[in-house]
């Protein structure tokens, strides 16, 4: 993940003013996403 984005922040996720959150659209196709990662702790680093 790029920690550069400047929607996600390297989380991939993407936080909306109204509250809504969706995946970071940048990032996924910029194909820095990887959907089946191995480190399972860094998803409890996501703050939504």
């Amino acid at each position: 993940m790029d920690s550069s984005c400047e929607k996600c922040h390297g989380t991939g996720v993407v936080k909306e003013a109204d509250g809504s959150v969706h995946t970071c659209w940048i990032c996924l196709a910029a194909g820095r996403m990887d959907t089946h990662s191995k480190k399972v702790d860094e998803f409890k680093q996501i703050k939504v």
